[in-house]
Order: structure tokens, then C-alpha cells, then sequence
């Protein structure tokens, strides 16, 4: 009978422990998405002011600073493209559930 208890409280910490790692990997999941979604809007917003203001030297900050993102993401810019579709599309989607 003492086997038992102890067999079933071992399984039941072990689904308990299961259970805290996958609501941990969704909440590290959200995390990372809004952070890349986060990052891609701030290029938004840079790109549409200076399409806006047209400051000297403002195109060839942003594609440095884009490059210099970028390569340290170990990206091509595609792949980096592609990233910040799919973020934002996620995080549109859990904003969405959310409400």
C-alpha cells in the first residue's frame, strides 16, 4: 500500500511538473513574440519617419542599423522579413485572444 501512495504521488508531480513546463514554455513563447514583434514595429515606425522627414543621413542610419540587427541575428534579410510577418502575426492573434 506504501509503494502505491508513493507510485501515485510520483506520478502526480511528475504530470504537475509537465503541466509548469509547457504553461512555462507558452509564457516564454509569448515573451519572445512580442519582443520580435515589438522590435519589427520600432523599424516601422523608423522607416515611416524618415520617409516622413527625409533627414540627412537618416536612409543609410537605418539600413546600417538594420544590417548590423540582422547579421547579428544570423539572418538573411528574407529570413528576418519572414519573422517579423510571423511575429506580429502571433501576436495580433493573442492580442485578439486576450479581449
Amino acid at each position: 500500500m506504501k509503494r502505491w501512495v508513493i507510485g501515485a504521488f510520483c506520478f502526480l508531480i511528475s504530470g504537475l511538473a509537465q503541466s509548469q513546463d509547457k504553461d512555462l514554455k507558452f509564457a516564454n513563447d509569448m515573451l519572445v513574440t512580442a519582443k520580435v514583434a515589438g522590435m519589427c514595429g520600432t523599424f516601422k515606425q523608423m522607416f515611416a519617419f524618415q520617409e516622413e522627414t527625409q533627414m540627412p543621413g537618416g536612409d543609410e542610419f537605418i539600413e546600417r542599423f538594420l544590417n548590423t540587427e540582422i547579421s547579428r541575428l544570423g539572418m538573411s534579410l528574407q529570413e528576418f522579413m519572414k519573422l517579423c510577418t510571423d511575429s506580429i502575426e502571433s501576436y495580433n492573434k493573442l492580442k485578439r485572444m486576450s479581449e
